[in-house]
């Protein structure tokens, strides 16, 4: 069963995801979706240093998205790989769509605010 969504819908749906993460963990799905089947390790301590996450809430984050399946982790020449599922994909596109729209809208507003409070000066 395949799920296509058309972009109202996406949105309405990133509405709601967006409500059950936090922005940590919006982060670290957003960064494991930006590497492929890298192992757990140096995944966690990249998203660790860059998102300046401490190293254990990035762990506990990835084993939540594992069990909710938006992440698998797999053995791999030796070493656990972790890597972003088709599922957690289409949540994290909702959501980053979602977001995207948000913080554009709420920056031409305050923008469209500026302009409008120079002009009375």
């Amino acid at each position: 069963m395949s799920l296509q969504l058309s972009k109202e819908q996406e949105r309405r749906l990133g509405k709601i995801l967006v409500r059950g993460f936090t922005k940590k963990q919006l982060a670290i799905l957003e960064s494991v979706s930006k590497d492929k089947f890298k192992s757990i390790t140096s995944t966690s301590k990249r998203i660790s240093e860059e998102k300046l996450i401490p190293l254990s809430t990035v762990k506990l984050g990835l084993k939540i998205f594992e069990q909710l399946d938006l992440v698998r982790m797999i053995e791999k020449e030796g070493f656990k790989k972790v890597s972003i599922t088709k599922f957690g994909r289409i949540i994290l596109r909702a959501i980053l769509n979602y977001n995207q729209k948000v913080i554009k809208y709420t920056l031409l507003d305050k923008l469209l605010y500026l302009f409008s409070f120079n002009k009375i000066k």
